[in-house]
Parts: C-alpha cells; sequence; structure tokens
C-alpha cells in the first residue's frame, strides 16, 4: 500500500483532467470579476490547478512504466526533474 509509487502527493488523488477542469473553472471565475487583485488572485489558483495537472501527467507516466517492468527508468527520469 504505502510507498508502492515513487511519487506521492496530491497529484495522484485526481487526474489531469480534474485539475485541468478546476484550472478552467477559476479562469472563468476570474474573468467574472472587475477587482484587479481578486481576478490576479484567481488566475494565480488556476496557474497552480494547470502544474497540479502537469504533475499528476508525469506521475501517471511513471505509474504506466512501473506496471510496464521499466520502474528503474522511471524513477531515475522523475529525480532528473
Amino acid at each position: 500500500m504505502w510507498g508502492e509509487s515513487p511519487v506521492m502527493g496530491i497529484e495522484r488523488i485526481h487526474s489531469p483532467r480534474y485539475w485541468r477542469k478546476r484550472a478552467e473553472e477559476f479562469r472563468t471565475k476570474a474573468d467574472n470579476f472587475d477587482h484587479r487583485e481578486a481576478r490576479e488572485s484567481l488566475f494565480k489558483i488556476a496557474q497552480h490547478y494547470d502544474d497540479l495537472a502537469r504533475r499528476a501527467e508525469s506521475i501517471r507516466t511513471i505509474q504506466d512504466l512501473a506496471e510496464q517492468g521499466r520502474l528503474g527508468l522511471a524513477a531515475s527520469w522523475s529525480r532528473s526533474r
């Protein structure tokens, strides 16, 4: 159970698609705000969700490699990033 994957974090809980959808929701909210600081904050949150989506994609790739028996290469790749 614990320690099965070389990478752990919140990105594992949801798919990249989930994080992208959340990012889009916050961009939509930001577009509807007139207050500049609030709009900027919401866009920053959207960027963080985009980052989580990219990290979730990396984790999925590492998990796919591990399932194919190429975990050593995946672990080396993840440490080099």
